[in-house]
């Protein structure tokens, strides 16, 4: 698996229409394997005062036309990819990790309903979920949560920011592969991890 970030340059028009259209964002991102036709799991992120373009997928992304179109044009090439298979092998039964997820617990649906947002519902769906994909939230903190207009219908996700603990390898390691949810054809379910050694972080 590959982990890769690309800065986005928010100060060009095409970028701001791109942060706007997750269909848009799905087909950028879709293109940048040969084909067209793998769709990786990929959000957003602000890091300091820069959008990055964050993508996990088996093969290694070419970003070229993303960068020409979105992308710093004084900065070739603006996007790094990592061997992410290091991290979820180390992610055995017992081991601790930071995380920041992705992910669509109700998918596309026909009308943005406000009860979908209730921050009590979202946490108990995510807490519930990690009991069938191998791991136990530890910590929780809900960053966002909307709709994404996609295909004339809405598409449900929230964000969020915590800690786990692995309780079993092959589960957790499976998911975070396929991605969290229900959100994959649009890019959702990414979590990404970072080691933790304190117990309780």
């Amino acid at each position: 698996m590959f982990l890769t970030h690309m800065a986005l340059d928010i100060n060009r028009r095409e970028t701001i229409e791109l942060l706007k259209n997750q269909a848009l964002l799905c087909l950028t991102v879709r293109a940048a394997f040969a084909g067209g036709n793998m769709v990786p799991l990929f959000r957003v992120d602000q890091i300091g005062s820069r959008q990055w373009l964050v993508i996990l997928s088996r093969l290694r992304p070419s970003l070229y036309m993303a960068h020409e179109r979105y992308g710093y044009l004084g900065v070739f090439p603006s996007w790094e990819t990592f061997d992410y298979d290091d991290v979820i092998e180390d992610a055995t039964n017992g081991s601790l990790w930071r995380f920041e997820l992705n992910a669509s617990p109700m998918g596309l649906c026909p009308a943005a309903d406000e009860r979908l947002l209730d921050e009590t519902w979202l946490n108990h769906w995510l807490r519930e979920s990690s009991a069938h994909n191998g791991f136990e939230v530890r910590s929780l903190h809900l960053m966002d949560r909307g709709w994404l207009d996609v295909e004339e219908k809405h598409l449900h996700y929230a964000r969020w920011r915590g800690s786990l603990c692995v309780t079993e390898a092959e589960l957790f390691e499976a998911v975070s592969m396929r991605g969290l949810g229900v959100g994959q054809p649009w890019g959702e379910g990414l979590m990404t991890l970072t080691r933790t050694y304190g117990v309780g972080e």
